[in-house]
């Protein structure tokens, strides 16, 4: 307590005191404006997004900086679409994608670091218990020039992500999948005669 007094009360401190008080300094006050500089908003909102509707359709082009899934659930809230299919191309980094390991029952996850072409992404927006769900697979072309993909977990947009977005009229609607699981699998969409 006495090195805090010091700092307010021009109190000389002991060395040992110093220390500790450099250390507060570096952990409470420093470390914590350079973690906001450089990590990403883990919360979006779809007052971030760039969007517009073209017809009965959209285009939403996600910025450097920002999140796949969480865009794309921000862009649900917010529109409230039964149900949407997806694809884009762009650039993404710290991509994580998974594959459902049918031997196992479980998802297996990859993540890739440095930013690369996306060669294609596709999937659809649904809902599981009441809240959006983004199900998207994507291939990612490397500076190698070899491919990889899967299921996205979450993606950084590298550079930019440009995504045209197709309303359905019904709704799209998931729940969890009895024999498989960590699986959220459509369901019925066969209509009652």
């Amino acid at each position: 307590m006495r090195g805090f007094a010091a700092v307010f009360f021009h109190i000389k401190p002991q060395k040992k005191e110093m220390k500790f008080y450099c250390l507060f300094i570096l952990l409470f006050v420093i470390f914590p404006v350079f973690a906001q500089v450089t990590v990403a908003p883990s919360k979006i909102s779809a007052a971030d997004l760039d969007y517009r509707k073209d017809g009965s359709n959209y285009l939403l082009v996600i910025k450097r900086g920002q999140p796949l899934i969480a865009s794309l659930t921000a862009f649900m809230e917010k529109e409230k679409l039964p149900g949407a299919s997806i694809s884009g191309i762009g650039a993404v980094q710290n991509v994580e994608v998974a594959y459902y390991d049918l031997n196992e029952k479980k998802y297996k996850y990859k993540k890739f670091e440095p930013s690369m072409e996306v060669l294609s992404l596709s999937g659809n927006l649904g809902y599981f218990e009441n809240k959006p769900i983004i199900h998207a697979h994507i291939a990612l072309g490397g500076s190698d020039f070899n491919v990889h993909g899967g299921h996205v977990k979450e993606a950084e947009v590298s550079l930019i992500l440009e995504i045209f977005i197709t309303p359905t009229t019904k709704p799209i609607t998931r729940e969890w999948n009895k024999d498989l699981p960590e699986l959220r699998t459509m369901t019925t969409v066969r209509e009652e005669k």
